[in-house]
């Protein structure tokens, strides 16, 4: 194992090993890691392609998706989807545009794996032993964290995106290197056309790396953080930017997919419909009537999904279709969250809530009881767990830095310091930035977090690491104070400060 100075330096030393194949190593972990990590992944295919016979398995928004992938079939655009083309692009690249195969639940696996060698490959090189390595990969392969792979959905597909992001985003820090900026910029810009929550998220890495830079001070060099930051921001509004004008020389629209923000209030509103204003009279007595029948027949009795049933009567009340009655929901919905802050504010802190529950769904159950509370369990243990950690990283780098403990430490341990808070920080955005987004415009569904998963987990993994270093850093500190020998007040000593 390489020394841990030497790992987060910044300047990358001769001896630290990339992430690209080199001897002894195998796209950066070791051989005998690699090796390991490949038998764990063949044992995982054979039993979840056992267990899982159906797979892949329709769900209620798989059928969006296969729609757009069949309007993508032949690579050009008919209609303004309301899903975005990420997703639907695997599906035809597999041939499940028609019917999902089970090629499409092969290729969802090996991306699943992917994510997690790549995101081993970046603790690797922050220094975690062997053991904890392989404790994170079979943590990532119980059955809650592969599930997706087996649904007809698009989490997987931006789980194994925003990985790439991340640990890209985090070699180009380390390495400094262009190549590293430019493919997270890539990588970053698919997960924002597999999921629109992530059109910002560019930005605010961006934002998160200049603010890093004030707190970090010469660790980082403003030519360098300015231009990875206009690769990566620029980078992904490009790839946006393009999709979209695709789109508009196709339907007309400027955009990636259909408008749904205004859809999506919607269920931040649904308790304050009655104050409609009067310009809005001929939709408010549809919304009122349908939020309560989805009150009443909805199994869940949350009324969240009311305005799927509204829409053919709205559509017929204000004769809008599609983007414009979405912009006259929104404008609603905003009028409605003007009027009772309040509410709105506690639809977020419910949603935000159930945002942190266990995931786990009938395929990774399997219709056993037990099996749902163990995964259950499972989840609340590494929620918590995360939760404790990120509290002990941020307190000790406030304390740190309140107390200019920084100033007393080798410039070597602060700066390797440093560098892995910055990885730990990038990660934190991306995860936190997911769960503000979605609950701030959606319900909160645990599915929805199940994209940062793995990205919780790693930072898990590396929080623990990095409050372990700043822990022995601070006893070595101690140590070598309490060695120092003291001047003693000798008679010579007295005279010659006298003398002075």
């Amino acid at each position: 194992m390489l020394p841990r100075d030497k790992l987060f330096a910044g300047a990358v030393p001769e001896n630290v090993i990339p992430i690209v194949s080199r001897a002894g190593t195998v796209l950066g972990l070791p051989v005998w890691i690699a090796t390991v990590y490949g038998l764990f992944f063949l044992l995982a295919f054979w039993i979840y392609a056992s267990l899982w016979p159906g797979a892949p398995v329709m769900e209620s928004d798989s059928h969006g998706y296969l729609s757009a992938a069949r309007d993508l079939a032949d690579f050009h655009i008919d209609h303004l989807q309301r899903r975005t083309p990420g997703y639907p692009l695997l599906l035809v690249l597999t041939g499940s545009s028609r019917l999902p195969n089970r090629e499409l639940f092969f290729v969802s696996l090996l991306l699943h794996f992917g994510s997690i060698w790549i995101l081993a490959s970046l603790l690797y090189r922050a220094g975690l032993r062997a053991s904890m390595l392989c404790l994170f990969c079979l943590i990532l392969l119980l059955p809650p964290y592969v599930e997706y792979a087996a649904y007809v959905l698009s989490e997987n597909l931006a789980e194994a995106a925003l990985a790439l992001g991340l640990v890209s985003f985090a070699f180009w820090l380390l390495d400094g290197k262009i190549t590293w900026s430019i493919l997270s910029a890539v990588a970053i810009g698919y997960a924002a056309l597999t999921r629109p929550t992530y059109q910002l998220l560019a930005f605010s890495i961006g934002l998160y790396i200049v603010a890093a830079r004030f707190l970090c001070g010469p660790t980082l060099q403003w030519k360098n953080v300015i231009k990875g930051t206009v690769i990566l921001t620029c980078g992904t509004f490009f790839m946006l930017a393009g999709y979209a004008f695709l789109t508009y020389r196709s339907t007309g629209y400027f955009a990636i997919n259909r408008p749904t923000l205004g859809l999506s209030l919607t269920q931040k509103t649904l308790r304050v419909l009655e104050r409609s204003p009067d310009e809005y009279a001929a939709v408010k007595d549809i919304l009122i009537s349908a939020r309560n029948s989805a009150f009443i027949s909805r199994e869940e009795h949350t009324g969240y999904s009311y305005i799927d049933s509204a829409m053919p009567a709205l559509m017929r009340a204000t004769g809008l279709r599609d983007a414009e009655l979405s912009d006259y929901l929104l404008r609603l919905n905003l009028l409605l969250i003007q009027k009772a802050p309040l509410t709105y504010l506690q639809d977020v802190l419910w949603a935000f809530a159930a945002y942190w529950l266990p995931s786990s769904g009938q395929v990774a159950n399997m219709n056993s009881h037990f099996l749902q509370l163990l995964w259950g369990v499972t989840q609340i243990l590494l929620t918590t767990t995360f939760a404790l950690s990120l509290m002990l990283i941020v307190g000790s780098a406030t304390y740190i830095k309140c107390a200019a403990l920084g100033e007393i430490l080798p410039s070597s341990d602060l700066k390797s310091v440093q560098m892995e808070g910055l990885v730990y920080g990038a990660a934190a955005t991306i995860v936190m930035y997911n769960a503000f987004v979605t609950c701030l415009i959606q319900e909160g569904i645990a599915r929805f977090r199940v994209p940062t998963d793995a990205l919780i987990i790693f930072m898990i993994f590396l929080g623990l690491h990095l409050w372990s270093r700043l822990v022995n850093l601070s006893r070595k500190r101690l140590i070598s104070q309490l060695k120092t020998p003291k001047i003693q007040p000798t008679k010579e000593n007295v005279n010659n400060i006298t003398k002075k």
